[in-house]
């Protein structure tokens, strides 16, 4: 079975269109507009990488603590912290769960 992007998802009961886009950058997040670009031509990890950075992004805006930040960059920093530090262990224990389920 192969991954693909929904077209829409949910978090915390606000629906964001997802779109594949020509860009430089994997992604990005129009909070106003409630979509979410993806980068056409990324690999179906990268996809799904992605899309998680831009739902952490997402669930900062809805928390209001978006609004609090002195600047894009620390938001940026505490959305990395989950991508390099967090992701990487989910991913390799739920591979090991749907193994043993």
């Amino acid at each position: 079975t192969s991954y693909s992007l929904p077209s829409t998802i949910t978090v915390g009961g606000m629906q964001f269109k997802i779109i594949l886009k020509e860009m430089d950058d994997f992604g990005e997040m129009d909070f106003d507009k409630k979509i979410i670009f993806i980068r056409k031509g990324l690999t179906e990890e990268e996809q799904l990488d992605t899309l998680i950075h831009e739902v952490h992004h997402v669930a900062l805006g809805i928390s209001g603590l978006s609004n609090i930040m002195d600047d894009e960059n620390t938001e940026e920093a505490l959305v990395r912290i989950v991508d390099y530090l967090v992701m990487p262990i989910v991913k390799q224990e739920y591979k090991k769960f749907i193994k043993t389920t």
